[in-house]
């Protein structure tokens, strides 16, 4: 067992109040940092429709949605004109690049019939896509994977995306009977 004598005893007590006294005026500080991460996010409610001849939105999700041509031909085969213009709600909470992509470069039939000259078997069409800062416009050409040259939003957007549609007219020749198709891909990737 260790035993202090009581003049050590009492110099030790001296020195420790002295210690703590000299520590409070000097003041004392401990900094804490607190810190957390939003990650990056975009996200899209389904589509409405604002203005529309011969399509309508078909359905939709968050990250899918289908426009549809309620009548792409009249009685005689002849391709009637058709647009749309449609809006969806949504946010990107970061800086990014927006493009607009076609998979098809226009509305291909999903099955290619055999048909002699002077019939339609595809639509091209222009499409303009409005997001914050940003328009991109789209006019399909037959290329599969046509896509816009990048647009930046430099910050993060809140709003209407506005995506503007409107199928070329082919002229009088008579359209083939089918399902025409494309997909029109909006993608938004990080600036981070």
């Amino acid at each position: 067992m260790f035993v202090l004598s009581r003049h050590v005893c009492v110099q030790l007590a001296f020195f420790l109040a002295g210690a703590r006294s000299a520590y409070a005026e000097e003041g004392a500080r401990q900094a804490i940092v607190l810190q957390g991460r939003a990650q990056p996010v975009c996200h899209f409610e389904a589509a409405r429709a604002v203005r529309s001849t011969n399509m309508a939105v078909g359905g939709g999700s968050a990250s899918q949605n289908i426009l549809s041509v309620t009548q792409l031909i009249d009685s005689n085969a002849r391709a009637v004109a058709t647009s749309i213009a449609v809006t969806l709600k949504g946010m990107c909470n970061h800086p990014h690049v927006m493009t607009v992509s076609s998979g098809n470069g226009g509305l291909d039939p999903q099955t290619r019939t055999e048909a002699g000259s002077g019939f339609v078997q595809r639509f091209n069409y222009g499409a303009s896509v409005a997001w914050g800062p940003s328009v991109v416009t789209l006019q399909t050409g037959g290329i599969q994977g046509q896509s816009t040259p990048e647009a930046v939003a430099p910050g993060a957007v809140s709003g209407d995306l506005r995506i503007d549609i409107e199928v070329d007219d082919p002229g009088d020749s008579p359209v083939v009977a089918g399902t025409y198709t494309d997909n029109l891909v909006i993608t938004f990737r990080p600036l981070l």
